[in-house]
């Protein structure tokens, strides 16, 4: 079985003793960010941490050959709801700060940082990206955030990603459900329920309001030059700016009070099989480029 290590309580002697082409580094990171009455403000971070332990478990049964070695957490992240309570980073600062971990240890011989992330802020998951192809580029070194992909999932209720599961949209982390309500509602009592507050039971469904004019130009536009996905991706950010930007809004998207730890056990599962996937790819060598939802629009994570 692979072994685990925590990078801060290993020596110099015994870092410079790892195999680098054995190693993969595990990092969670997530902003800090206002999820509700009912989540505390480190719901993301407290599942990015839950889901890095996935990857590590992932690494000790399915790559015996490897060993894990985990970073401390991050509390990092772009576009966090702006809302009382929420800290959160801008997107160039983002791509800037993975690149300079990636940059170290690619200069100390490693190859693989995984990162374990629960932050769909659509900025957030672009300068991810963005930092992952500079790495490459500049060093063959490969940063991966298995999330870019599960969102995108995620967002599209992807019926391959989401088969024996159970969910189904409105419930499994889409446009209807964003933020806070029914999927991460839902992970958060599979993995720390104690952390979730007895009010969730009775909150009323919260819906996104429709984007405004700008974005439904844009996505028409996208139609028309038939680009139906992209189409799709702007209507939904043009329904999270609304929403993000009112402050009147609660701060969840979804139906808190259907949520079950069921639920969230399944879609740690679907999670879990895609990050295997992913593991797997670049474990050969290859560069795997991950598509976040508006990639073709990744200029925008350049905007502070």
């Amino acid at each position: 079985m692979a072994r685990v290590y925590q990078y801060l309580e290993l020596t110099m002697e015994e870092l410079d003793g790892l195999n680098r082409e054995r190693t993969i580094i595990v990092m969670s990171l997530s902003p800090i960010e206002a999820h509700g009455p009912h989540l505390p403000l480190g719901t993301d971070l407290l599942l990015a941490e839950e889901i890095g332990k996935q990857y590590v478990d992932i690494i000790k049964e399915d790559f015996p050959g490897y060993q894990a070695v985990i970073l401390p957490t991050l509390p990092l992240g772009a576009d966090a709801l702006p809302r009382p309570g929420s800290i959160g980073v801008s997107a160039p600062n983002l791509t800037r700060i993975l690149e300079s971990f990636g940059r170290e240890l690619a200069g100390m011989g490693f190859k693989f940082l995984l990162l374990a992330d629960n932050h769909g802020g659509p900025r957030h998951l672009l300068a991810c990206e963005r930092a992952a192809r500079r790495l490459y580029k500049k060093h063959g070194f490969h940063l991966i955030n298995p999330f870019s992909r599960e969102f995108s999932l995620m967002m599209a209720g992807d019926r391959e990603f989401l088969e024996g599961s159970g969910l189904k949209a409105g419930e499994c982390g889409d446009i209807e459900d964003l933020h806070a309500g029914t999927n991460e509602t839902s992970l958060l009592l599979a993995t720390k329920e104690e952390q979730v507050r007895e009010n969730f039971r009775e909150l009323p469904q919260n819906e996104a309001p429709e984007p405004g004019k700008i974005f439904v130009l844009l996505a028409g536009l996208f139609r028309v030059i038939r680009k139906e996905k992209l189409a799709r991706e702007v209507n939904s950010l043009g329904r999270i700016a609304a929403w993000a930007g009112n402050g009147e809004i609660p701060a969840y998207i979804g139906s808190p009070a259907l949520a079950k730890p069921e639920a969230g056990s399944a879609m740690l599962e679907c999670r879990r099989n895609v990050a295997r996937e992913i593991i797997s790819q670049i474990l050969e060598g290859d560069e795997v480029k991950l598509h976040p939802p508006l990639w073709p629009l990744a200029l925008l994570a350049r905007l502070p």
